[in-house]
């Protein structure tokens, strides 16, 4: 908003609202306002660049804010009144009053394509049957960018419907443990949260008052502001927004153009360092996911992606770096899509992580959803597996995989490959007995039950003296083991004088779950001379780049 900002869906909906004020003489309610905040929809720069609502701060009582140049006070946002103050004084915003919101918290069971009404049905039916009363919720959005539709609907079937989370956690973890699915979560807002919101300093003699929202703009295109909150002090472009969060507290929100957004994002995901060719890879990843988030993440929230690794690791305008600011710049607007051209795109999920140890995963078998043609694992090699291995890695022969060092891309001694691409550990009993969320008394036995073509474990059972549990995805096995680097791994375990197990020792390949692109390995491509679209279309085959703005 403000100077930087266009007149996008959000900036016309303020400003109609105002005029409704004007011409019917009454205040615009908190409904009215809060409605607008909260629903999924894109809004633009004046230069046509998707402008994202970032959560940035959480849980304060009041902040600080300061620019160099003067600000706007927009208690209806752009199209409203609005108060030009110093910016080079400190302005305290503060929240007065504050009520948590209501939700429902669904256990989302099932996750599937949106356009099937035949396959929702019989999901519901299948959940009906196991005596649940299960609803479907559409996520995501169908948003027009450069003339071309993005379409990121998506359908989640989910049951249960809580007040309180822990009771939904309770249900997800019954349901997990009865049928062998992977669970997520989803907030269904009932009723907003609440509170007074003032803003004092500025060279202002009083107090600007406003219920429950409040925006701070621009006056000049490029300018930023420095956020000073629980003893930290960061930099941000765009336009800020303060509100009640779910707890009753202080929330700011940051709306950003997305290509700022993304040079923030990517030097935290990549090494700054790294060839110029892989860093326009990891440029072009990062911004399908945060465009790929508008309307699926965060429903119940005034934002659209959070500032945490959940989303995409944000800390504002410190994180920038030239090399990868040059690089998102270079590949400006640029994304990865699947399916037929046409004006209606698809947003290929750019999953990616640290170093895939020599062999990308299915995504289906690390998360449960439906399988991407884009995201099929495959060697990470040149020329394929080794003569060894081309019948696929499985249980027969993944001893001899994790113990080999095969000429992968991401085997290297550069970019902390040393230490991801093979690996050991050793894990005492004490420490699996800690991490399992399931009370299954003294561990006396593990067994592997499942792989997927990577060699990555993806089911493990855990026998205890009062029980047993499965554990059906990889992040969880890991999670029980204390945090392994993957979970492509051989295990060894070392009894004591009673046959228990004392200790876990393991040898492994690999850092992260492995789907998508590694990052390792981008690295070493772009060394070799490897051009970005030959890096992108190496770990996401079949699809392919478009510019859309």
């Amino acid at each position: 908003m403000g100077g930087a900002a266009a007149a996008g869906a959000l900036v016309i909906a303020l400003a109609a609202l105002g005029a409704r004020v004007d011409a019917q003489q009454r205040e615009v309610t908190t409904a009215d306002r809060l409605a607008i905040l909260y629903s999924p929809q894109l809004n633009f720069t004046r230069d046509g660049e998707p402008l994202i609502h970032v959560g940035v701060v959480v849980g304060a009582d009041s902040v600080e804010v300061s620019s160099d140049d003067q600000v706007r006070a927009l208690p209806l946002g752009d199209g409203g009144p609005d108060l030009t103050l110093d910016g080079d004084r400190k302005l305290k915003i503060t929240l007065h009053g504050g009520e948590s919101g209501v939700y429902r918290h669904w256990v989302v069971v099932e996750r599937m394509p949106y356009g099937d009404p035949r396959a929702v049905e019989k999901a519901i039916d299948r959940w009906v049957a196991r005596g649940y009363l299960p609803r479907a919720h559409e996520v995501g959005g169908l948003f027009a960018v450069g003339g071309r539709q993005i379409d990121s609907r998506a359908v989640l079937i989910g049951i249960g419907g809580q007040k309180e989370r822990r009771f939904a956690a309770e249900l997800a973890d019954r349901v997990e443990r009865k049928y062998g699915v992977e669970t997520e979560s989803h907030d269904e807002l009932v009723e907003h949260p609440k509170g007074r919101i003032t803003l004092t300093g500025g060279g202002m003699p009083g107090t600007l008052a406003h219920r429950d929202v409040l925006w701070v703009g621009p006056t000049r295109k490029g300018q930023s502001f420095t956020v000073r909150a629980h003893g930290t002090e960061r930099r941000y472009a765009g336009s800020l927004v303060f509100t009640a969060d779910r707890t009753g507290k202080l929330r700011v929100i940051n709306a950003v153009p997305a290509e700022v957004l993304v040079k923030g994002v990517v030097p935290s995901e990549v090494y700054t360092s790294a060839p110029m060719e892989s860093l326009k890879a990891q440029a072009i990843a990062a911004r399908g996911e945060v465009l790929s988030y508008l309307g699926a993440r965060h429903m119940a929230d005034p934002f659209s992606i959070c500032s945490e690794v959940h989303c995409q690791s944000y800390k504002g305008l410190s994180r920038e770096h030239a090399r990868t600011s040059k690089a998102v710049d270079e590949t400006r607007g640029m994304v990865m899509v699947e399916g037929p051209k046409g004006e209606r795109l698809r947003l290929v999920d750019a999953r990616y992580s640290s170093n895939c140890g020599g062999h990308s995963e299915h995504n289906e078998l690390v998360w449960g959803d439906a399988p991407h043609p884009y995201l099929r694992g495959h060697a990470d090699m040149a020329g394929g597996l080794p003569r060894a291995f081309q019948s696929g890695i499985s249980e027969s022969n993944v001893s001899d995989w994790v113990e080999s060092r095969p000429a992968a891309w991401c085997n290297t001694s550069e970019y902390g490959g040393t230490k991801t691409y093979r690996w050991t550990r050793t894990v005492d009993r004490a420490t699996v007995e800690k991490n399992l969320t399931a009370s299954i008394g003294t561990v006396k036995d593990i067994q592997i039950l499942a792989r997927g073509v990577s060699g990555r474990v993806t089911q493990m059972r855990f026998i205890g003296t009062a029980g047993q549990v499965t554990l059906d995805r990889e992040l969880a096995i890991r999670r029980a083991f204390g945090g392994l680097r993957s979970s492509m791994f051989t295990v060894v375990v070392d009894r004591d004088a009673k046959g228990l197990p004392s200790q876990f020792r393991f040898q492994g390949g690999g850092f992260g779950h492995g789907v998508g692109m590694c990052q390792t390995g981008a690295m070493m491509m772009g060394k070799a001379g490897r051009k970005y679209p030959d890096i992108l279309t190496h770990y996401y085959q079949g699809a392919r780049i478009e510019r859309l703005y």
